[in-house]
Parts: structure tokens; C-alpha cells; sequence
């Protein structure tokens, strides 16, 4: 086997592809990011988003159908039921944050970036407690740092 020196393809040094270690030889990988590669971590991304997306939107229906029962029964009580009254509360919480979510997801299918910085700017500034419940544990560590006081630190 062959053994070639990395620095060549780097710097170029054989230009006539005299050198097997130029950059014109076979065994030279002319760009290992290609605009295919590119293109299906975008794809991806996006399918990724559209699928949360969805499921956003089942958790939300579900929510405003809980929401709309709990709302029923409130009304026919006189909201004198605190358990029930408390788990309105819950439930309009619920309903909030999966509307916040799924603004944040449909950006996040045009702009994965935008649609992230949208949601954690709502939950950083209106929604403390939904980083501990919506937040992904892999940007929990990231609140940690610009919420000291926050009720998973």
C-alpha cells in the first residue's frame, strides 16, 4: 500500500500530475463537502421539522380538546371545583405552548436557526418552567447559562 503525504494535496507542490500525490491523481478527494451532501442535511433538517411539526400539532389539538372539556365542566360548576380550576389553568398553558411550538416549527422549516432562536426567546422570556417540560435536554445546558435562577439548575 501506498502511503502518501497529506501536505501535498494541501499545498499542491506537483501541478502536472506527475506526482501520484497530486491533486490531479484519482486518489485525491476533490471536495469531501459536496452541494449533494449539502443539500440532504437540508432536506433532512427540514423533514426533521416537519415531522415535530406534526406531532406539535396532534399534542395541540389533544390540548384544546382537554381545554375545551375542563372549560365545560368549570362552567357547570361555577368554578367552585379547585382541582378543576387549577387544571384549566394547566391545560390553557398547554394550549399556549403548542401554539408557541408550532410558530416556531413552521420557521424552523424555512429557517431551522430563526424558528430555534423564536422558541427559546419565548420560553426565556414569557415560559421558565416550560424550558424544564419542552426544552430538549440537548439545550437545557444552554439555558443553564443564561438562566442561573431557573428551576432545572
Amino acid at each position: 500500500m501506498t502511503i502518501y503525504n497529506i501536505f501535498d494535496y494541501a499545498e499542491g507542490n506537483d501541478v502536472d500530475g506527475s506526482n501520484p500525490t497530486s491533486k490531479n491523481s484519482e486518489n485525491y478527494i476533490q471536495d469531501p463537502s459536496s452541494k449533494k451532501d449539502k443539500f440532504l442535511s437540508a432536506f433532512f433538517a427540514r423533514i426533521f421539522f416537519l415531522c415535530l411539526l406534526c406531532a406539535d400539532l396532534c399534542w395541540g389539538a389533544f390540548s384544546l380538546l382537554l381545554l375545551s372539556a375542563k372549560l365545560l365542566l368549570s362552567i357547570l360548576s361555577a368554578f367552585k371545583i379547585p382541582f378543576l380550576t387549577h387544571s384549566l389553568k394547566k391545560s390553557f398553558l398547554a394550549v399556549k405552548r403548542a401554539l408557541v411550538c408550532s410558530i416556531a416549527l413552521t420557521i424552523a422549516i424555512i429557517s431551522p436557526a430563526l424558528g430555534i432562536m423564536f422558541s427559546c426567546m419565548y420560553f426565556i422570556m414569557y415560559d421558565k418552567k416550560g424550558v424544564d417540560e419542552i426544552v430538549p435536554s440537548s439545550l437545557k445546558s444552554h439555558f443553564k447559562e443564561i438562566l442561573p435562577s431557573s428551576p432545572f439548575a
